[in-house]
């Protein structure tokens, strides 16, 4: 190797780990910074199966980043990277999982339990895992070792085949925002009634999806047009954006919770005494239950007398 191929590669290799630290201290800061939240909205309160995803979600990412982003600057065996190599792409794709199986019940919940809804997303979503584990099997014997810590070089036609599990991803996160626009769309042209907590629901999921696509598809221009090292080197990246970014969600839904269900509707303006604890009700706010408080709060006025809008 010439002296200019060298520092090429030494060039390319702190990329790589600039690349990595980026998203861990980005993960690990949004953790700090929303610590106080999350010790009053979730540790405090009584233990959901919402409060547990969340802490899922959280602790995995947070216990796993720890050896990401330590080992690559290590000088490893032969043997002990590609053990951390495949470890680094097993806890993506579990968090990925993670990730995707949240915002599928998120779906689900405002089509209000549609099974039609949920065989259509889990028809993807078992497409996505083929294709993932289609991607990640049978190309270690294309990787090379490479000197200055834990990296692996990939041939063309190796970044090109993981590129298809991060588009397969992509596909799934487009159905799931093209759903939720839907249900936005739908629920304000029926004129039906929409609660605060819909709202956050289909706002953050909107913004989830925008920040989350931009992180994806800027990891998956890597496999494309990076040199030899650097395809995937925004793959860690685009795992802790969607990690945190599913966190803040969570919080979020826990946080509007707490003040109720506030009915919104073309006539006088109705108060639920609803108050979301479980994970049916604050991942899974289908607003059928919401329309049920409606409708027997204007069955009780009618038969009273009492016009209710």
């Amino acid at each position: 190797m010439s002296d200019a191929e060298s520092a090429v590669l030494a060039q390319n290799i702190v990329r790589l780990n600039y690349a990595h630290l980026i998203g861990i201290t980005f993960l690990y800061f949004d953790h700090l910074i929303t610590l106080d939240r999350e010790i009053s909205l979730v540790w405090r309160k009584r233990k959901s199966l919402s409060s547990y995803s969340f802490l899922l979600n959280r602790y995995f990412a947070f216990i796993s980043g720890i050896p990401v982003a330590a080992l690559p600057f290590l000088t490893l065996s032969l043997k002990t990277c590609a053990i951390y190599s495949l470890f680094r792409e097993l806890a993506l794709l579990v968090a990925q999982a993670i990730v995707s199986l949240i915002m599928v019940m998120r779906v689900y919940a405002i089509f209000g339990r549609s099974r039609r809804v949920l065989w259509m997303i889990l028809g993807v979503g078992f497409c996505v895992v083929g294709v993932a584990i289609f991607s990640v099997t049978g190309q270690q014997a294309s990787r090379n070792l490479v000197v200055g810590g834990c990296h692996f070089g990939l041939m063309q036609s190796t970044a090109f085949r993981l590129a298809g599990s991060w588009e397969a991803l992509f596909v799934l996160d487009a159905l799931i925002f093209g759903l939720t626009i839907y249900n936005a769309y739908t629920t304000r042209r029926r004129m039906l009634p929409q609660t605060n907590l819909h709202t956050v629901v289909i706002r953050d999921g909107a913004m989830f999806f925008g920040i989350v696509a931009l992180a994806n598809l800027a990891n998956i221009a890597t496999y494309y047009f990076s040199t030899v090292m650097l395809p995937g080197s925004l793959a860690g990246f685009a795992n802790c954006i969607s990690v945190t970014m599913i966190s803040r969600l969570i919080l979020n839904l826990h946080a509007h919770a707490n003040t109720g269900i506030l009915t919104e509707h073309t006539g006088p303006v109705v108060q639920s005494n609803i108050h979301l604890t479980s994970l049916d009700d604050i991942l899974m706010p289908y607003p059928s239950s919401v329309y049920a408080a409606h409708s027997h709060r204007r069955n009780s006025a009618s038969s009273r007398g009492i016009q209710v809008g």
